[in-house]
C-alpha cells in the first residue's frame, strides 16, 4: 500500500479526538462507505465537492446493508470526513483506491503492539492462494458446493475464495449467488465481521448481498448450519496463558479429545471443523507449526492422525511468514476420506528465502508423541540411534529450572552498584542468562544476583535493603508477595542455592545448538538456562556433557525437538528428559572424557555403526557450525 497514502491516513486519525482503534474504525468504516458509493455510480462523482457531498442525497440514498448494520461506527467527524474524502479524490487513480480493501488498510494502519495485544495475525496472501487452489483442486466444485471459514477475521480467505469459484464459471452461478449460498464464515470479533462483509461488497461490485458471515464464538456457541465441503482458514493462536479459567473449562468439557491443561485453543479449531465437515469434506488450516512436537498437542497429533487422511503438510520449520507475528506456522490440509491412507506430501523450508525439500512420508509413521518426519535415510539413522540407546535422560540425572527473580532490574547488579552502595557481600552470586552461554563457554560480563532469600532479617544487610527499597513498589506487588508466599524483598522462586553452587550442566532453553556447559564455578542462573545435577552412580558427567555437546547426539535430538525460530530449538525438560543416550561402563566414559571431543564422537559413530556418508550427508545437514 502507498506509504504517502496511508501516512495520511494515519495523521487524519491522530487529529481525531478519540481512541486510536476507535479512529481506523470509524476512518475504515467511512472509506469503505464513499468507495463503495463510487463503485455504484462511478468514480467521477468525486469530482464535486465536500460541501456537495454532504448536501447532496446521492452519497447517503440507497446504503447497503452492511453500512445501516454497522451505522454505530461513524463518528461523525466533520472535519476527518472531509480530509478523508479529499485525500480519496486526490489519490483516485491509485490502486489503493480503485481495489479498496478495509481489511488490508486495517492491517497496515495497526501497529505490531496493537496486533499483538489484539490478538490478530493476518495470512500472506500468497499462502491464501495456494491453500483454496488445493483444496478447490481436490473436490469436484459445483453450485451446492459449500465453503467455510471459522475465524474469518477481515476476510481474505472469503475474498480470495469468491475470486476461484467465479473464475471457475460454474454454470448457472453469478457472483450472488456465491457470496449468499457457497460461502460462510464466523468470527467473535465484530468489527472483523465488517472488514469481511465490506471487502468482499468492494471486491464483488455487486449493490448488496445478504451475506452469510456470523458473529459468534465457533468453538462455544450452539449453530446450525449444515455440513461443508471446504473448511479452511487461519485459528487464532491462544495459548493457555491468555485464556480465561471459565474458558478453559468450557472447552476442556466439550473438546475432551484434542484440549487439555497447556494445549492451544486452535487445536479445538481441529475437533470443531470435523464434526461440521462432509464425508469427503477437505480442510486446510496455517496454523502454529508447534502441534507436531508439543507435548500438549499429543491428543490433538493422535486425532489428527486417527480421523483424516493427511494429504500435505508444509512446515515453515521455524521461519516466520507472518508480519509483526513471532510465529512459525504449519500448513496441513486434511481429508475426511480416512479408507485409503496415501503417504503425506510433504514440504519443509529451511533458513533460505524460498528454499525448500520436499518428499513423501508414511502417515502411518506418525507418533502420538510427537511427529517426526524424516527423509528414510534419515529416519534410519535416527531409529538406530534411539533403538541402541540404553538410558533416558530422566533415569540417569535431574534437569531444573534456574532462578525467576520477580524483577531483575532490582536483583541483578554489577560491579559498579555494588561498591556504589556497599552491598553485603554474602548475598553476591555470580549471575548469567541464556544469551551467556556460547558454543565455546560461558561469556560472563560480571553480573551478580543479590541472593536475597539469605537475609535472615532487614537489620542484618541495611545496605543490600537500603538499594532493593528503591523498587520496593514494584517487589511488593508480585503475586507472591501479595499472597504473602514472599517477604517483599525475597526472589520469587530462588531454588535451592546448593544446587547452585556444586558442580552442573547449564544449557540455554533455546539455541541454535547443543550447548551444554559443565559449570565448576557456582554461575548462579535465570529463568532462560536450565541445569543438570543429580546424577546417578552409573554416570560420569564430563562423559555427559561430552555426550549431549556431540554432533551425533544433536542430530538424534534436533529430530524430534521442537522449532521455536530459524535454526532455533527448544531445549525444554519434558523433551530432554524423554531422549536417550548410550551410557558405556564407567572405565570407557572416563577415557572418553579425558580424550576430549574427538574422541566422543568416534566413540558414537562406533556405537551407532555410523558411516562417513552418513556423517557427511545427514548428519553434518542438522549441527550447528562452530
Amino acid at each position: 500500500m502507498d506509504k504517502s497514502f496511508l501516512r495520511e491516513i494515519a495523521q487524519i486519525i491522530k487529529d481525531m479526538d478519540c481512541d486510536y482503534i476507535c479512529g481506523v474504525k470509524y476512518v475504515i468504516f467511512f472509506m469503505s462507505k464513499i468507495i463503495y458509493t463510487c463503485k455504484q455510480k462511478g468514480f467521477e462523482i468525486l469530482d464535486c465537492d465536500y460541501a456537495y457531498y454532504k448536501s447532496t442525497p446521492i452519497f447517503s440514498g440507497d446504503e447497503a446493508k452492511v453500512f445501516t448494520d454497522y451505522r454505530f461506527l461513524n463518528l461523525n467527524d466533520r472535519k476527518a470526513e472531509e480530509n478523508l474524502y479529499n485525500l480519496l479524490k486526490s489519490m483516485r487513480d491509485l490502486p489503493e483506491t480503485k481495489n479498496f480493501n478495509p481489511g488490508t488498510l486495517y492491517e497496515e494502519l495497526l501497529t505490531s503492539k496493537e496486533k499483538k495485544s489484539l490478538g490478530q495475525v493476518y495470512t500472506p496472501l500468497k499462502i491464501i492462494v495456494q491453500m483454496l487452489e488445493k483444496s478447490l483442486s481436490l473436490k469436484k466444485i459445483d453450485k451446492h458446493t459449500r465453503f467455510l471459514d471459522p475465524s474469518c477475521g477481515g476476510g481474505y480467505f472469503l475474498t480470495e475464495m469468491f475470486a476461484q469459484i467465479k473464475s471457475l464459471n460454474i454454470d448457472g452461478v453469478d457472483d450472488r449467488y456465491i457470496l449468499e449460498n457457497m460461502i460462510y464464515g464466523i468470527d467473535i470479533d465484530d468489527f472483523a465481521i465488517f472488514l469481511a462483509k465490506a471487502g468482499m461488497l468492494l471486491a464483488s461490485g455487486l449493490s448488496d448481498v445478504e451475506f452469510k458471515i456470523f458473529n459468534i464464538d465457533y468453538l462455544t456457541d450452539s449453530f446450525d448450519m449444515g455440513k461443508f465441503d471446504i473448511i479452511a482458514g487461519n485459528p487464532p493462536y491462544v495459548g493457555h496463558k491468555n485464556s480465561t479459567a471459565g474458558y478453559k473449562k468450557a472447552l476442556y468439557e466439550k473438546y475432551p479429545d484434542v484440549f487439555y491443561d497447556k494445549s492451544d485453543i486452535s487445536y479445538c479449531f481441529f475437533k470443531k471443523s470435523a464434526e461440521i465437515l462432509k464425508a469427503d469434506g477437505i480442510m486446510a488450516f496455517i496454523t502454529s507449526r508447534y502441534f507436531m512436537e508439543a507435548m500438549y498437542a499429543d491428543k490433538l497429533r493422535k486425532f489428527l492422525n486417527d480421523n483424516f487422511q493427511i494429504l500435505s503438510l508444509t512446515d515453515y520449520s521455524g521461519n516466520n511468514v507472518f508480519k509483526d507475528a513471532m510465529i512459525s506456522p504449519a500448513v496441513i490440509t486434511l481429508s475426511n476420506n480416512t479408507g485409503n491412507k496415501k503417504d503425506i506430501s510433504y514440504v519443509k523450508y529451511n533458513g533460505e528465502k524460498n528454499a525448500h525439500e520436499m518428499f513423501s512420508f508414511n502417515q502411518d509413521k506418525l507418533k502420538t508423541s510427537g511427529w517426526i518426519i524424516l527423509r528414510d535415510e534419515e529416519l534410519n539413522l535416527f531409529e538406530r540411534i534411539e533403538e541402541i540407546s540404553n538410558a533416558f535422560i530422566k533415569d540417569i540425572c535431574t534437569i531444573k529450572q534456574g532462578i525467576i527473580t520477580g524483577l531483575d532490574k532490582a536483583f541483578i547488579v554489577d560491579e559498579e552498584t555494588i561498591e556504589k552502595y556497599e552491598i553485603e557481600s554474602f548475598l553476591l552470586k555470580k549471575w548469567i542468562k541464556n544469551s551467556n552461554i556460547r558454543d565455546s563457554g560461558i561469556k560472563y560480563n560480571n553480573l551478580y544476583l543479590i541472593y536475597s532469600n539469605n537475609i535472615q532479617n532487614e537489620e542484618h544487610c541495611p545496605n543490600a535493603i537500603k538499594y532493593l527499597s528503591v523498587y520496593r513498589e514494584k517487589l511488593e506487588n508480585r503475586r507472591e508477595c501479595q499472597r504473602g508466599y514472599r517477604r517483599w524483598f525475597d526472589l520469587q522462586w530462588e531454588r535451592i542455592e546448593s544446587d547452585l553452587e556444586n558442580p552442573k550442566i547449564i544449557f540455554p532453553y533455546k539455541a541454535k545448538g547443543n550447548y551444554f556447559y559443565y559449570d565448576k564455578n557456582a554461575f548462579f542462573c535465570s529463568a532462560d538456562v536450565y541445569f543438570i545435577n543429580g546424577f546417578q552412580e552409573v554416570l560420569n558427567p564430563d562423559y555427559l556433557v561430552s555426550y549431549l555437546n556431540s554432533s551425533i547426539f544433536e542430530f538424534y535430538f534436533k529430530c524430534q525437538a521442537k522449532k521455536v525460530g530459524n535454526a532455533i530449538y527448544e531445549y525444554y525438560p519434558n523433551k530432554l528428559n524423554n531422549v536417550k543416550i548410550y551410557i558405556p561402563q564407567e572405565n570407557i566414559q572416563q577415557n572418553i572424557s579425558d580424550l576430549g571431543k574427538i574422541s566422543i564422537e568416534i566413540f558414537l559413530k562406533k556405537v551407532f555403526n555410523i558411516s562417513e556418508e552418513e556423517v557427511n550427508n545427514i548428519i553434518n545437514k542438522y549441527v550447528q557450525k562452530r
